[in-house]
C-alpha cells in the first residue's frame, strides 16, 4: 500500500518499501501526455494511408502530375495536413519533455520553452500549409 501526500512542490508518494518520491505535477502536463498518445495514433493511421495510397495503390505512376491529381482529392488533403500537424506536434512534445527531464526545472523556463516550441510549430504548420496551398485552394 502506499501513501499520498501534497505539497507546493509536487505529491509525495512513499511506496511499499518506505522509499519516498516527489512526483511534480507540472513537469510534463497530463494533456500534453494524451496529445502524444492522440498523435502518435494519428501519425501511425496517416503515415499507413499515405504509404498505401503513395506506394501500392500508385506503383509506377510516381510523377509530378500523378502526385498533384492525388492531392488534388480533399480527402488526401486532409489526411497530408492531418498527418503535418501531428508530427509536428509528436516531435516538439518529445524534445520538450526530454529537454524538461533533464535540463529545465524552473517554471519560468519550462513556460518559456513551452512558448518557443508552440511558435515554431505554428511557424512550420503555416509552412506546410503554404507548401499545400495550391492544392487545398484548388
Amino acid at each position: 500500500m502506499s501513501a499520498v501526500a501534497g505539497s507546493a512542490a509536487g505529491v509525495r508518494r512513499a511506496d511499499d518499501a518506505g522509499t519516498t518520491a516527489v512526483l511534480d505535477k507540472s513537469a510534463g502536463g497530463m494533456w500534453a501526455w494524451l496529445f502524444q498518445r492522440v498523435t502518435a495514433v494519428l501519425l501511425l493511421v496517416g503515415l499507413a494511408t499515405h504509404l498505401i495510397a503513395t506506394h501500392i495503390f500508385a506503383i509506377g505512376e510516381l510523377s509530378y502530375d500523378d502526385i498533384a491529381g492525388r492531392l488534388a482529392s480533399s480527402s488526401m488533403t486532409a489526411v497530408d495536413i492531418v498527418l503535418l500537424g501531428a508530427a509536428i506536434y509528436h516531435a516538439l512534445n518529445g524534445f520538450r519533455m526530454v529537454v524538461l527531464d533533464y535540463w529545465f526545472s524552473g517554471r519560468g523556463q519550462r513556460t518559456a520553452l513551452a512558448v518557443v516550441l508552440w511558435v515554431g510549430g505554428v511557424v512550420v504548420f503555416i509552412y506546410g500549409l503554404w507548401a499545400l496551398w495550391p492544392w487545398i485552394s484548388g
